[in-house]
């Protein structure tokens, strides 16, 4: 027969192995509710369930870990907004449609790309994703300023100034979030191969529009790539939805983590 001792070391160990289990259920949940696509990769390593999802939570980045299912999947909303906007101005200035139309961007600039970045942004912090809080949050202020600013300059609330101070202006503000945006796309080397790909059309595409609105080129080179982030954009939202939809990913848009693992492993065979 078991002594007093014995059991209650049995005891103690039973509850330490289910809180163990728990532990891994929960990082399993999280890698089911916030894995960004980088599960196939694995599969093909012929790795056993269990081990797999040892190396997935293992390539998880550590500010991932502490994700929350608290107010869904903010990202997705903020993505689909951000690329709407992003796309209209892209058309504007590679001239598929009138510039006398930029105006108009603004109701959608304000309540879509605007409003919606602003409310997935402050989501996001709820469910403690830092990263997208920080990047909806900003890109939404930046696409109320520029509705704003067209608001302000068809109605004259500037006063007499030129377009050209207009548009210096504007690249006044440009400027500020080609630095933002830098350390945002370093950062985003830490998330999914799709996301690393969309900041850095971001960043080409402040850059030439920045340099477009101080005379120094076309604003066609900028709004090529306003589209092309818009197309990443929306290729990365529909990743995420259609992977919370059917429980697995569907479209390949693997964890960077994934990636560079993969790499050493091509290197290493």
């Amino acid at each position: 027969m078991q002594t007093e001792a014995q059991l209650a070391d049995s005891n103690l160990t039973n509850i330490r192995k289910r809180n163990t289990d728990e532990e891994e259920g929960e990082e399993t949940r999280k890698e089911t509710t916030y894995g960004l696509g980088g599960s196939y990769m694995d599969r093909s390593a012929g790795l056993n369930g269990q081990d797999h999802l040892h190396l997935l939570h293992h390539n998880l980045p550590p500010a991932m870990r502490n994700f929350r299912n608290v107010a869904g999947k903010p990202a997705i909303l903020a993505l689909s907004a951000f690329s709407t906007g992003a796309c209209f101005l892209g058309i504007v200035n590679v001239g598929l449609i009138s510039s006398e139309l930029l105006p108009t961007v603004a109701p959608p600039a304000f309540f879509y790309s605007g409003f919606c970045q602003i409310v997935a942004g402050i989501l996001a912090f709820i469910n403690n994703d830092n990263f997208t809080g920080v990047a909806a949050s900003s890109y939404g202020a930046f696409y109320l300023a520029f509705g704003a600013y067209m608001v302000f300059w068809t109605q004259g609330f500037f006063g007499p100034i030129s377009i050209v101070q207009l548009e210096h202006g504007l690249g006044a503000m440009i400027f500020g979030y080609i630095i933002f945006n830098t350390y945002i796309y370093i950062a985003s080397f830490m998330l999914t191969l799709g996301l690393m790909i969309m900041f850095f059309f971001v960043e080409m595409s402040l850059i030439l529009s920045m340099a477009s609105l101080y005379g120094k080129i076309s604003t066609v080179p900028g709004g090529v790539f306003s589209i092309l982030l818009a197309a990443t954009g929306w290729y990365n939202a529909a990743s995420f939805l259609f992977e919370d939809l059917f429980g697995r990913p569907i479209l390949f848009n693997p964890l960077m983590t994934d990636v560079y693992m993969w790499f050493k492993r091509r290197r290493s065979v």
